[in-house]
């Protein structure tokens, strides 16, 4: 069922940016320390078969909406992902040339949690259900990313200090577009589908898989890296646990607003950032015909 908070006015725009990234940044990108390198690695890998998701499950509903507007932000919302999903898989040579195995991961992780386990779903709860429930994860990812946009981006916690520039450049301009289409999967889904228990179910899914394929990537490209030693762990974590301890402090309450009977990402108050980004970073890519 829509409710008021249903049909607001922000328009995904499709932009094409030009980073020059491949073949064009370091190994340890992240502020020269491989732990966070690795678990942003881990993310370029899930991120792409991710938005395959987020495309997939709002295409199910395309026939329920009747909004043109609603209509037209979804296709914005598809036109987005399917750029960021070409923008981190555009690096993946460049990551291979360096070590790490990005395609083997993404191998098996497509194969585990889309096969393995999206099928299961499909199969236990039968396809209504399976779509509904594919939607909601879509959103409680989709609320995970807009809060990492947003903490990512704010320049009182400066989460990317240090990092390689074009590489920054990437993940600013994939966090502020989080932030600005943030809201259109959800008003989708309060179209098909208004139940507390699919939307929660969903964001307890959505937390479970974004933790567990994203560590396991981390560890893998650790433990596969032959310029890491065992000695120098204690140093690699120690350098980034106050950042990584600040990051997640500022996320948590963020995350658990999603939980509120009343809860709208519009109650987000991070559109600024979005803007403001886009306004100094003009150079790095142009709106779509």
């Amino acid at each position: 069922m829509a409710t008021d908070n249903m049909i607001k006015m922000n328009m995904p725009q499709v932009r094409r940016p030009e980073f020059g990234l491949e073949g064009n940044f370091g190994k340890y990108y992240a502020d020269g320390n491989p732990l966070l390198s690795h678990l942003l690695n881990s993310l370029h890998v899930v991120f792409p078969e991710g938005e395959k998701l987020f495309i997939r499950s709002v295409k199910f509903f395309q026939d329920d909406i009747t909004d043109p507007q609603l209509k037209a932000r979804v296709k914005g919302f598809i036109g987005q992902e399917t750029q960021h999903m070409a923008q981190h898989e555009k690096i993946w040579d460049t990551f291979e040339s360096q070590g790490v195995k990005v395609r083997e991961y993404d191998t098996w992780y497509a194969k585990n949690a889309y096969e393995t386990v999206e099928g299961t779903i499909r199969k236990v709860f039968g396809e209504e259900t399976y779509k509904k429930l594919a939607l909601a994860v879509t959103c409680g990812l989709e609320h995970y990313t807009a809060t990492l946009a947003e903490v990512a981006i704010d320049p009182k916690i400066n989460a990317m200090e240090g990092f390689d520039e074009k590489m920054k450049a990437l993940l600013m301009w994939h966090a502020a577009e989080e932030i600005e289409h943030k809201t259109v999967a959800f008003d989708v889904m309060q179209l098909v589908d208004g139940s507390p228990v699919t939307k929660n179910a969903g964001m307890l899914l959505a937390t479970w898989a974004l933790l567990y394929y994203g560590a396991i990537g981390t560890v893998k490209f650790m433990l596969e890296d032959e310029e890491v030693k065992l000695t120098d762990l204690p140093g690699i974590f120690a350098q980034k646990a106050p950042l990584l301890g600040k990051v997640v402090w500022a996320m948590v309450p963020k995350l658990l607003q999603y939980f509120r009977p009343d809860f709208h990402p519009d109650q987000m108050d991070n559109d600024y950032l979005a803007t403001q980004y886009f306004e100094a970073n003009k150079k790095y890519f142009q709106k779509a015909g």
